[in-house]
């Protein structure tokens, strides 16, 4: 028997849900085809700093199906991290580290990719088809993807926002051969809000929704290898792995 794609779209959602996961979105495998234009002004701005492999797969993070042409759909998931305490709480502490909140627990990629490998089981049991699951290891550009499949927006500060959630989602990402109704994208709800602009610490966002890695804490306490300039020094202040400040407000 042939299952309607709406009602299967429902049993995926409510088995997500099922699965720990606080968001689920629904997309065609081409969509947000300007995310790829965004990507080549970044990376030839040199905003990627040193990580190289943001350029190395640019073709393949650039379109979905040039790193799988099989796919047809993309299901766009998100699971919830939000901190139980404010992450800011200790700005006013200079003798205490603060570690990112996504650092603080299990290892993430371990505890989405578990949920995602049992959603997948879940699909080719139900409805059969191929699928590739991907978690931030893959070149995946999933924040514009979950914005198409309507979990959030990108918000000025250039990570995924949700309306329920506020930016606290690991996402990740399953592609499938399967053909389902996507849903309608998430419109920017940023408005004239600029906060995460004005909490940066280091000043990294040239222009609201471009972030220069280069002068973000994030990147320089865990992705850069040399030394950290002097300038930005002062600016880290306590946080020794990672920085919250502009999802936290």
């Amino acid at each position: 028997m042939t299952l309607d794609p709406n009602d299967l779209r429902d049993a995926i959602r409510a088995q997500a849900k099922a699965l720990g996961f606080a968001a689920c979105g629904f997309a065609r495998a081409d969509a947000a085809p300007e995310a790829a234009e965004r990507l080549d002004r970044w990376l030839e701005s040199g905003a990627h700093g040193s990580m190289g492999w943001m350029e190395a797969r640019r073709d393949q993070r650039a379109r979905p199906q040039a790193l799988w042409p099989d796919a047809r759909s993309l299901i766009m998931l998100g699971m919830s991290y939000a901190p139980k305490e404010d992450p800011l709480r200790l700005a006013a502490a200079p003798g205490v580290g603060r570690i990112s909140v996504y650092a603080q627990g299990s290892d993430y990629h371990d505890i989405v990719k578990k949920a995602l490998k049992a959603l997948a089981r879940w699909l080719v049991d139900r409805a059969g088809g191929e699928l590739k699951v991907f978690v931030d290891t893959a070149p995946v550009m999933e924040k514009p993807l979950a914005a198409a499949a309507g979990i959030g927006w990108q918000g000025k500060h250039s990570n995924l926002v949700s309306r329920d959630h506020g930016s606290w989602l690991f996402l990740g990402a399953i592609m499938t051969s399967l053909d389902l109704p996507p849903d309608p994208p998430h419109g920017d709800r940023c408005g004239s809000c600029d906060a995460c602009q004005r909490a940066c610490p280091t000043d990294a966002f040239p222009r609201p929704y471009v972030l220069d890695a280069r002068r973000c804490v994030s990147y320089l306490t865990i992705e850069h290898k040399g030394p950290i300039p002097h300038d930005l020094r002062a600016g880290i202040g306590n946080r020794i792995y990672g920085c919250d400040d502009c999802l936290a407000v």
